[in-house]
């Protein structure tokens, strides 16, 4: 099991590993296919996203089109525009393909909120998110996967705030693949919510600190007791608390 002094090392490396990294210069499309009008600027290489956003559709992040939060972000993954006869409403969904990132190039001081209307998705790519003295909230409405490529940036998906929550509103939530989670302030609480499936974590570290001396508590919420389910490599250094 990893020492939370190695995990807090593992964290920082993380964070100077993803500065190093350039920017792509030829084909980068900062409209990913037309979902943001006008698109995002391009700042040295790369796609910045701040502020209040919405999609047309569903946002696809591949190894050509890395993005990343400059500042505060409010960002609403919507519907496709109806298609088709008799039409239909195709939920957006974040995706995180192989070989993309969404990340922070440096810590962010205001609050992220991501919301999307399908699933939240990391195969293979990277999500690195830091808010270390705000919050951190993932909503989606058909499920949240995160299930990254340790070969790019390791932890493969990285979320750290004062306070993280992950929620959706249909579906599981399946955590995998170094997933850390780390929660350090005043109002240090790391939350995970399911009401209608499963909560499935492996290989995941979730770390609370509160007040920068005690350990705080993680708050599990599935469609019963029994859908949270702590798989091989779970290390929580938290107090973990199963609500019904």
């Amino acid at each position: 099991m990893k020492t939370w002094k190695g995990l807090i090392t593992s964290v920082a490396i993380a964070s100077i590993t993803l500065l190093s990294y350039p920017g792509v210069s030829l084909g980068l499309d900062c409209s990913y296919s037309g979902v943001f009008d006008p698109p995002l600027p391009d700042e040295n290489g790369y796609c910045v996203a701040s502020g209040s956003l919405k999609t047309l559709g569903s946002l696809f992040i591949d190894a050509n089109s890395w993005m990343f939060i400059k500042q505060n972000l409010q960002l609403r993954v919507n519907e496709q525009p109806l298609q088709g006869f008799p039409f239909t409403v195709i939920p957006g969904s974040l995706t995180m393909a192989p070989g993309g990132v969404l990340g922070t190039i440096q810590p962010v001081l205001d609050p992220i909120q991501i919301n999307a209307a399908g699933a939240i998705i990391n195969i293979q790519g990277a999500l690195n998110l830091w808010a270390p003295s705000d919050t951190v909230t993932l909503k989606a409405g058909k499920g949240i996967s995160l299930k990254g490529d340790t070969a790019l940036f390791d932890p493969s998906s990285l979320i750290v705030a004062d306070t993280v929550k992950l929620e959706t509103t249909k579906g599981d939530i399946a955590l995998d693949n170094n997933t850390v989670l780390f929660s350090i302030g005043d109002q240090a609480h790391v939350t995970l919510v399911a009401p209608r499936g499963k909560i499935t974590l492996a290989n995941t570290t979730i770390f609370v600190l509160k007040n920068g001396v005690d350990i705080g508590e993680c708050t599990f919420q599935a469609k019963t007791p029994a859908d949270v389910i702590f798989g091989p490599g779970t290390a929580l250094g938290c107090i973990p608390r199963i609500k019904n």
